[in-house]
Parts: structure tokens; sequence; C-alpha cells
């Protein structure tokens, strides 16, 4: 079987003279610029032949995402001085298609791959645009998933995870909190959801007699990764006000649990430096270890690196080293160029340890990622994702990537800055 990612041909770092570090910034956007003309080229706003559903994850938002992106940096802004206008294009059209799930209740909290992240983009977009009444109904139609996410709901594929459940919409609120210029979700209800993310991981592990004290399913299965898994539902609970001050303001209880499924969790990486995909794999033996954002230590790096800032506990650096290590060994996806299990997401975990280490070594590795996206062996042998044009799966992640190494110390994954 011939193996997931490609060999390393570059030297890693050692220092500035023997590895010196050359970020050609006229490359990037160019690279850039090819992107984002195959997006306005085979992805014009109303036609959408990748997805109909216009979420972030495959869909128009995750688009109109990056055209925001765009409008907001400093590097990359003039190149298409145009970009807030595509992302109102696109918002536009994934808002309309918002409106066939409005009575699905509980899609109302869906973030990644449902309506709450459409609204929350098109609240940032609106917000830019100077346009209130489209502001205040994109708030409110986000906020229409705060209500059901305090409920107890039991649905068929899990109600806690990121892509559809109440950690992705969390992450949605953390994020209009960022970057609208006034708090627009209250402490109260994004504290009521976290307990709310608790009592169901308790229930479950209790049910399941898990051997920590949070866990959760997803379709039936307890994925431990990013996308649909516990890392990325701790990480979300660790973003809460709770943790936003020194001393820590959690009740004694919910932090002991958030704690000891972390430091679980951690036990559980390999000597390599991964993590398995699911706890199911524990019972199995199953050795299959995925170098991606959505399963694996790629993803699994913005957990510890906020539990590192909050607790200050050095095993939670030398973990994000490790993954590091490994992702450069083996991160050089040939599923394509995206975010979610491909060349950029990997990326991102270098450009995070560069801004929690200052160590100029991560940033030589986010360089060497970004330049294999014009490799030959890469182009020949790479991939084309099922949505090659969305921000998950395919390049308008990547473009995000690309400006965030042109911006290092403002870079974060989407939806997911462990420095907020």
């Amino acid at each position: 079987m011939e193996k997931r990612y490609l060999e390393n041909p570059y030297p890693d770092y050692v220092n500035k003279q023997t590895t010196p570090i050359n970020l050609d910034e006229e490359h990037v956007k160019n690279l850039i610029c090819t992107y984002v003309d195959a997006v306005l080229e085979h992805c014009r706003p109303g036609c959408d032949d990748e997805d109909n559903r216009g979420d972030l994850y495959v869909g128009n938002a995750g688009i109109a995402y990056m055209f925001w992106k765009m409008s907001r940096s400093n590097q990359c802004h003039d190149l298409y001085p145009a970009s807030l206008e595509h992302a109102h294009a696109f918002i536009r059209n994934a808002k309309a298609n918002a409106d066939r799930y409005k009575k699905r209740r509980e899609e109302r909290y869906s973030f990644l791959c449902g309506n709450a992240g459409i609204y929350a983009v098109s609240a940032v977009i609106s917000q830019d645009l100077k346009l209130v009444q489209d502001l205040s109904d994109d708030l409110t139609n986000f906020k229409a998933g705060i209500a059901p996410s305090k409920e107890h709901l039991h649905t068929k594929y899990g109600c806690d995870e990121v892509l559809v459940g109440r950690a992705g919409y969390l992450s949605g609120c953390y994020w209009l909190n960022d970057v609208l210029p006034e708090k627009k979700i209250t402490d109260d209800d994004v504290i009521s959801i976290c307990q709310m993310v608790i009592a169901s991981g308790r229930e479950y592990a209790k049910m399941t007699n898990a051997p920590l004290p949070l866990m959760y399913q997803y379709h039936g299965t307890e994925y431990l990764g990013a996308a649909h898994g516990l890392c990325s539902i701790l990480h979300m609970l660790l973003d809460s006000p709770w943790f936003s001050n020194d001393p820590i303001s959690a009740p004694s209880a919910e932090l002991r649990d958030i704690k000891k499924s972390i430091d679980f969790y951690l036990m559980l990486q390999d000597e390599e430096g991964n993590f398995p995909v699911a706890l199911e794999d524990l019972r199995s033996g199953r050795e299959k270890r995925l170098v991606h954002w959505c399963h694996g230590a790629p993803g699994a790096v913005y957990l510890f690196a906020k539990a590192y800032l909050i607790f200050k506990e050095d095993k939670y650096l030398q973990s994000l080293k490790k993954s590091a290590d490994l992702v450069w060994k083996k991160g050089f996806l040939r599923k394509g160029p995206g975010i979610c299990h491909g060349v950029a997401g990997n990326g991102y975990v270098f450009l995070l340890l560069y801004r929690l280490t200052n160590d100029p070594k991560y940033f030589y590795r986010a360089i060497k990622f970004m330049e294999l996206l014009s490799n030959a062996e890469f182009k020949l042998r790479a991939r084309t994702p099922d949505r090659p044009h969305s921000l998950y799966e395919g390049v308008a992640g990547t473009v995000c990537y690309l400006i965030d190494l042109l911006e290092p110390d403002q870079a974060h994954f989407p939806f997911m800055d462990v420095f907020h």
C-alpha cells in the first residue's frame, strides 16, 4: 500500500548560518493569486457545483471567510481590492442555502457544517461593510443556536464535537466576540453551554465505563481527534470564561474532570508523537495513525497549546514539540493542499509552535511546507480533493495558511486561535 505522505525533501533547521530562513514573499503572493483565481473561475456565487449546503467546511461560507480574511490582511488586501465584495457575494449564496435548514432545530448550533457558521461569517462581513440591518439579522440567526445548545439533546450523530456539535458552536461564539467590536455572546450563555458539554461528557463516560471523566461519541465512534472528537471539545472548554483569568474560576469538579481528561489524552501520545484515532483503538489494538488535523497530532496541538498557556506545565510543551517533529517527518500529505487533511493544515502546526516559542526552526518548517505546494512530485502525486476550492478540503484554506505565513505573529488555524 502506498504511503499517505511524501518523503520530506528538505534538510531540517540547524541555525541561520547553515539553514537560512528565506521567505520569498512574492512567490507566496503569486501562489495566493493562483489559488484565488481558480476559486473565482470555478465557484461563481449561485452556480456552485461543488456543494449546495453553503457551509464553512466545504461550501460558499468557507470561501467567503477566505475573502474576508484577505480583506483584513495588511499584506494581501491589495492583491484583491474587491475581496470584501467577493466575500459578500459568496455569503449571500450560502445564506440562500441556509434557509432550507431553518426548521431543523439541531441545525441551529451546527457551526462548521451548518447554519451557525454561515451566519457568523455573514455577521463579520456585514460589520465590515457597515450593513447594520444585515448584521442584526445575522446575529439573531446565529443566536438561534444558543437555546438548543443548552438542551439535553441526543441525536444520531452526537451533540458535542466541532463539525456539527456544541464545541463548534462555542468556537463561533468565541470568534464573534473576538472580531466584532462589542461582545455579542454573554459569558453566562457560554458557560451554560460549557456546562451542558460537561454534563453530556460525564453521562456518556459513566454509561460506557470510559477510562476518563469526559467522553463523547460521533456516529457511534468514540473519536479522539480535532474534527469529530475529544481534543477539540476539551479545547473549547479551555477557551471559556472560566479560564480567561488567573486564578481560574471554573468550579472545582469541572476543573478536575477537564484536567483529568486532558491528561488521559496526553498519555495516549506514542513515541513517534501521534495519537489514536478513536478510543476503540485501545481495545482493538488498531495501529492506524493519521497525521491530519481531523485525526491525529496536527489537531491535538491546539488543545495542548491552550493547556500549556493555562496550566504552565512543561509536559504539554514537550508533547507539542513531539507532535511538530512527527509532522515534519510524515506530514507532507498526498491528500492535497487543504487544512483538514492536507499540507496547509499540517503547516499550521509550525506557525502555532512559532507563535508559542519564537523558535525560528518552526517558521523555517512552515516555509518549507509552503514550498512543497510548488514541488514537482507533490503536483504529480497529490490527490485532488472532492471539493478542491473549499475552506477545509481545498485551496481556500491553503490561501488562509499563506496569508498567515506572511503575518506569522497573527497566524491561527481558522476558528481555533489559542491566543485569543
